[in-house]
């Protein structure tokens, strides 16, 4: 019987091609652009550079009280969180094409962006991102990374590595349950969905220690706090998580940054 090559693979043969033969584009607009994110594409980006909730960090509006959110205040495992910017426009539109479309080229630029978010928090006294012992990537089910070809948080780590001066930690985290996509489910499914899905291996090296795990998106927090839970439970004395984008509702975010939601964020996709 004939094997065919995943769709993923076949998408990245077809990147490399078109990148030999016409000039370089940027990956988010197709604009010519010698940078796969273009400057156009950055700085229409929805940073987060307000006030955040100290463990999701979903930006707080203005005149309410810190350093947490309503929702955190019932306690969290995860010790505290940050992202780049909001899941919406560019930055959402690169973090589809870098996960989804295996545009490998996005990891560079994306984990500039995360360097930038440590050293600022570094910077001002907030969390605590640059001192973690080490980087643990949000780990894939064997069965989708062989369909993706790639891990985008652990691509992400490698990259990061480089700014930052952070080992990773890629084998320390196993997801050794195959999990339904998170992108359509609601929080409760969400963290069903989860549970049980990660186990800790070569945990003596997590003992006392502080680690900062990386993903991609945080929309409810369901994956990230299943990865915080096993890993202190297995000895890492805090665990901070870093993403690229935090996802909230477009309402949320047309409020709080006075933007219009586009049509296909409204339709949810």
């Amino acid at each position: 019987m004939t094997k065919t090559a995943p769709p993923m693979i076949l998408n990245q043969l077809a990147d490399v091609l078109l990148d030999l033969f016409f000039p370089p584009r940027c990956q988010v607009c197709r604009a010519f652009a010698d940078d796969p994110l273009c400057e156009t594409c950055r700085s229409n980006a929805l940073f987060i550079e307000q006030d955040s909730c100290v463990y999701c960090g979903v930006p707080l509006p203005v005149g309410v009280p810190g350093p947490l959110c309503a929702n955190c205040r019932r306690g969290r495992q995860v010790s505290g969180a940050r992202a780049v910017g909001l899941h919406t426009g560019a930055l959402r539109e690169a973090v589809i094409r870098y996960k989804f479309h295996g545009r490998r080229s996005l990891a560079a630029p994306l984990a500039q962006m995360l360097a930038d978010v440590v050293a600022r928090e570094a910077q001002t006294c907030g969390l605590p991102l640059a001192e973690c012992a080490a980087m643990i990537p949000v780990p894939l089910h064997h069965t989708r990374l062989r369909w993706r070809g790639f891990n985008q948080a652990q691509l992400l780590c490698e990259e990061l590595a480089q700014e930052a001066d952070i080992p990773v930690w890629p084998d320390v985290l196993v997801r050794h349950r195959q999990t339904d996509p998170q992108v359509h489910l609601s929080g409760d499914t969400r963290r069903a969905n989860v549970r049980g899905a990660f186990e800790v291996r070569n945990s003596p090296r997590l003992r006392n220690r502080s680690v900062l795990l990386v993903d991609d998106v945080f929309t409810t927090g369901a994956t990230v706090e299943e990865c915080a839970l096993v890993l202190r439970r297995a000895g890492a004395a805090a665990v901070y998580a870093l993403t690229i984008t935090r996802a909230l509702p477009v309402w949320t975010i047309a409020a709080t940054f006075e933007v219009e939601p586009s049509a296909e964020e409204l339709a949810g996709g």
